[in-house]
């Protein structure tokens, strides 16, 4: 019987000991082989930005990874393809973190803050506030940060939905809707090279809603492949160090990634806050981090994207990321 147990002691050691050395085998794989991995980005600089950087200067490469890079035209599209396993990581805008809190992907690094939301007329209009749209006919793309941009302002503002004739319109139209008299106003990000006359700016309400951009994976992917994860959002935050840094070459890298003019994407550039390293670790310090995205749930909240609030601890990676800046 001692015998019987010796032995089967002796297999379980056998057994423990072999796992031990496939895990490890596995990690040193991983830091030394190179890990081929699909990125996804939208199609401006906010979101193509720091991916355009960690490939062309080597950030991915020194990860030991070989990131494939995939176009998308909005975040929703972006976090499907997550979910489908098509993509393993991404960039996304505000818009798409609905599906975030609702439990479809993880963010492991915020980008940006957004700051480039406004509601515009035309310059020879009479409308000169927010209140002067009772009963006119506003158009914004419904889905998007252009939209949150107007309930907001229509909550400070005392305004309902109600109040005005609001339309959904492609935000490629838009402006067409403003210029041809479709619409008295329209909500949107965008710059426009004509002179219109602004409403109200996203930073207006600056106390009242943060509309914040972040890089995501799927949980799935974060717990299978934790060191892989942690490898993307170390090279993905010394890209966007390089690009608070370097704003001229971050344009020109944007530019030739989604295949614009340089001059365009330049006058994207002040459209956010574009964070660094550091900017995040403070963050994490005094809390805002968390801030932010509570305050991105209450817009959410606010025009019925969500049914109810979550913890934003459960879609943050706050850990893995405490984790790579103490090893940046």
């Amino acid at each position: 019987m001692k015998k019987a147990v010796c032995i089967i002691i002796s297999i379980i050691f056998i057994i423990s000991c072999n796992s031990n050395e496939i895990k490890e085998t596995e990690k040193e794989s991983i830091e030394n082989n190179s890990i081929k991995i699909n990125v996804g980005y939208l199609s401006d600089f906010a979101g193509a930005s720091a991916i355009a950087i960690a490939k062309n200067k080597g950030f991915f490469e020194e990860e030991n990874l070989d990131a494939k890079l995939y176009k998308f035209y909005n975040g929703h599209s972006a976090i499907l393809s997550i979910v489908s396993k098509e993509i393993d990581f991404s960039y996304i805008g505000h818009a798409a973190h609905n599906l975030i809190i609702n439990g479809k992907a993880q963010i492991l690094v915020p980008n940006a803050i957004s700051k480039s939301e406004k509601i515009i007329v035309n310059k020879d209009s009479n409308i000169n506030s927010i209140q002067d749209l009772k009963g006119k006919t506003v158009a914004t793309h419904f889905g998007t940060s252009g939209e949150a941009m107007l309930y907001i302002s229509f909550k400070k503002s005392g305004l309902k939905k109600k109040d005005v004739n609001l339309m959904n319109i492609n935000i490629t139209n838009l402006e067409n809707y403003l210029i041809n008299g479709k619409a008295d106003a329209i909500s949107t990000w965008l710059h426009f090279t004509n002179d219109y006359k602004v409403l109200a700016y996203i930073t207006n309400y600056s106390d009242d809603i943060v509309l914040t951009s972040s890089f995501v994976s799927s949980l799935e992917y974060i717990n299978k492949y934790p060191q892989i994860a942690k490898k993307f959002s170390r090279a993905i935050l010394k890209a966007m160090d390089y690009r608070k840094y370097n704003m001229d070459e971050a344009v020109k890298l944007a530019a030739e990634l989604i295949g614009s003019e340089t001059d365009e994407v330049r006058k994207e550039i002040d459209s956010g806050v574009w964070f660094s390293s550091s900017d995040i670790e403070n963050a994490l310090k005094s809390g805002d981090i968390l801030k932010w995205y509570e305050a991105q749930e209450q817009v959410f909240l606010y025009y019925d994207t969500i049914e109810q609030a979550v913890p934003v601890t459960n879609y943050i990676q706050l850990e893995m990321l405490k984790n790579v800046l103490n090893n940046l």
